[in-house]
């Protein structure tokens, strides 16, 4: 077996898409985390440029043993914009755990950044267990990581009431004729939090694929009179992105039609046919002037009572320390804890970063 490390292509992607289905996380429904049918479509939405590196096995040309990808986006750090890095989609083929891959493909990456990069990521509950055996090398320590925040993601389950909204606040669907209002609006928010993304209405309108699926429709703005208080966009990534359903155990494939039926009427995540996916709608661009609590409520009521009854639960994450992080946790819900870090190849990033709330983009990662 000789393992060789290089640049994916999109010739790659039906290898990519085989090996991301045989990660899968372990429960009563197991699942896997898909970008089907192309892996190259959800990779330019979590950046505007990316590096993907791919692990061959000269014994096995049908197979990829493992892969790791770096995107690049303009994101607000400190106030100031700057090309942040983030490294995701980390994967290795069960055959191949413990032989090194995921260090050989961090040790290619590097060949494209440099010291001064600021990279961050995202870990499950604090699972740095792949991340250590990522930076290990026989020559030393590759790259050094830092925990800064815990995520709190929100599956808020879907039901029919009308929206809580606030008295003197009005909220409608965005149109194209409100795109420079909330591009002003976005400009003086958007830099409050730390890790908030640069966007363009305007290529957001023109089809940029960093934009995938999005429309100005997809946005509820909230008004007090004419001017803009708050903004939340509903998007849709099913048709590049999923948690699909690969196996139930035993007790739960019998059980599956009583849970779907009392879910139908309780709330929650109904359990599709092995092969299919949550139903589950991604909130996004979240911006509320003043982190007003109530205006983010009723906008996420908004939504949910016009898009979202197309779902099962509208997904949101949010970092502690967050002055929204409790509006979410008002809701039935189902919730999943995961670690952000901040990575580097060169010296601790964390002096030149203030403590301006962290805002995480689901719809990013």
């Amino acid at each position: 077996m000789a393992i060789t490390v290089r640049l994916g292509t999109p010739a790659d992607n039906a290898k990519i898409q085989d090996l991301v289905s045989k990660i899968t996380m372990p429960g009563p429904a197991q699942m896997c985390f898909q970008r089907a049918p192309d892996f190259f479509v959800g990779a330019n939405v979590i950046g505007d440029e990316f590096i993907l590196t791919v692990a061959d096995d000269d014994e096995r040309p049908d197979v990829l043993a493992g892969l790791t990808v770096i995107s690049g986006r303009e994101l607000y750090i400190s106030g100031q914009k700057r090309r942040v890095y983030y490294s995701g989609d980390t994967r290795v083929d069960p055959f191949y755990r413990r032989r090194g891959i995921a260090s050989n493909l961090f040790i290619e990456q590097k060949k494209f950044r440099t010291g001064e990069d600021l990279l961050q990521g995202i870990v499950l509950k604090e699972n740095t267990a792949p991340l250590d055996a990522a930076a290990k090398t026989a020559d030393g320590v590759l790259f050094s990581y830092w925990i800064s925040h815990a995520i709190e993601t929100s599956f808020i389950f879907v039901r029919k009431q009308a929206p809580r909204i606030p008295a003197g606040v009005s909220i409608r669907a965005a149109t194209p004729a409100d795109a420079p209002a909330m591009q002003a609006f976005f400009d003086r928010e958007a830099p409050r939090r730390n890790g908030y993304p640069v966007y363009s209405f305007a290529k957001l309108m023109a089809g940029d694929p960093y934009y995938a699926g999005l429309k100005i429709g997809d946005y509820a703005l909230a008004m007090r009179g004419s001017e803009i208080v708050g903004m939340l966009a509903g998007w849709n990534q099913k048709a590049y992105k999923q948690t699909r359903i690969v196996g139930f155990k035993p007790a739960i494939r019998l059980l599956r039609p009583l849970y779907n039926l009392y879910v139908g009427l309780a709330g929650g995540f109904k359990l599709p046919n092995v092969g299919g996916a949550l139903n589950y709608l991604t909130l996004y661009n979240t911006l509320i002037a003043g982190d007003d609590t109530a205006v983010y409520q009723g906008l996420i009521d908004w939504i949910m009572a016009h898009q979202g009854q197309q779902y099962d639960a509208l997904a949101t994450g949010l970092t502690h320390g967050d002055p929204l992080e409790a509006v979410p946790r008002g809701y039935k819900r189902q919730k999943l804890f995961s670690s952000h870090f901040w990575l580097s190849y060169g010296d601790d990033p964390r002096p030149g970063i203030d403590q301006r709330p962290l805002y995480v983009e689901l719809g990013r990662l």
